[in-house]
């Protein structure tokens, strides 16, 4: 693929040890009505056969390319390197572990971005696990400065973003970091120039299945939980005047929430529970 063949979206999906459940991310993606896309695997170091399923998906279908990391080197600078390949107007991310919420969804978010796409769209995520909730957009919490005192989802997989409005921020994921989407998701909001939403879901994701990154509890989940404040903080200075008020205001709710977050991951290791995050 090259850059004159137009692809409308680069869907990007991650994968560690995921070689029993990758395929049916992948398939979700396959089955898609809307066929103008590329979709970028990257196999991180896994340690099962999780690459071996790719490439068979990449021998099936020259939509797919597969990147491999030789060594893990984590979900962070995975994504970063399958931005720098993707060649497609838009980023679509999703993880190996989750699945496109139906097979119209790369369609209605091509109708939602129509001509004029934003340089980030944000959409719906329907949680399957605990109470099955739907966490879905609409005016009110779709602007820049709801979007900066609290996304209403912070993954970046609940948005679709302009690849041209990312290069021209230089805007990457930090690496070596839990929370790293949260960082990512407020630098955007505060540099994007224009936003949109579609009040629907885009995927499914699969709450506190086991293994996953967001339900191992851990030391350095705490400490990057300070890690975070502390880049938030560094870009406080240079955030615009009028949008410092609403950064503060979620750095402030951070702080005291930060403490009571951290105290029950220390307790879930005291007593050896391992309760999700």
């Amino acid at each position: 693929m090259n850059e004159s063949e137009n692809i409308r979206f680069s869907v990007i999906m991650c994968a560690y040890n995921l070689e029993k459940i990758v395929d049916t991310a992948i398939e979700s993606v396959l089955e898609q009505k809307f066929k103008n896309f590329e979709l970028i695997l990257v196999n991180d170091g896994s340690a099962d056969k999780t690459l071996e399923v790719l490439r068979k998906f990449e021998q099936k279908d020259k939509r797919i390319k597969v990147i491999n990391n030789e060594k893990n080197i984590g979900l962070s600078a995975s994504r970063n390197k399958a931005i720098e390949s993707a060649i497609g107007e838009y980023i679509v991310h999703l993880d190996g572990d989750d699945t496109l919420y139906n097979r119209n969804t790369l369609k209605d978010i091509d109708k939602t971005l129509g001509e004029d796409g934003a340089d980030i769209t944000y959409f719906g995520v329907q949680y399957v696990g605990g109470q099955n909730k739907a966490y879905l957009p609409n005016a009110k919490n779709s602007t820049k400065e709801a979007r900066i005192v609290c996304d209403m989802h912070f993954a970046v997989a609940s948005k679709v973003w302009r690849r041209k409005f990312l290069e021209e921020n230089n805007l990457t994921f930090i690496e070596g970091m839990y929370y790293e989407d949260m960082v990512y998701s407020i630098t955007a909001a505060i540099q994007a120039k224009t936003l949109k939403y579609g009040e629907f879901p885009i995927y499914i994701y699969y709450r506190n299945r086991e293994g996953s990154i967001m339900a191992t509890p851990n030391i350095k989940r705490c400490k990057d939980m300070y890690k975070m404040l502390y880049y938030l903080m560094e870009l406080y200075e240079k955030t615009p005047k009028e949008l410092q008020p609403y950064l503060l205001s979620f750095i402030k709710n951070e702080t005291f929430g930060v403490p009571v977050r951290i105290e029950a991951i220390l307790k879930s290791l005291e007593d050896k529970s391992y309760s999700p995050v």
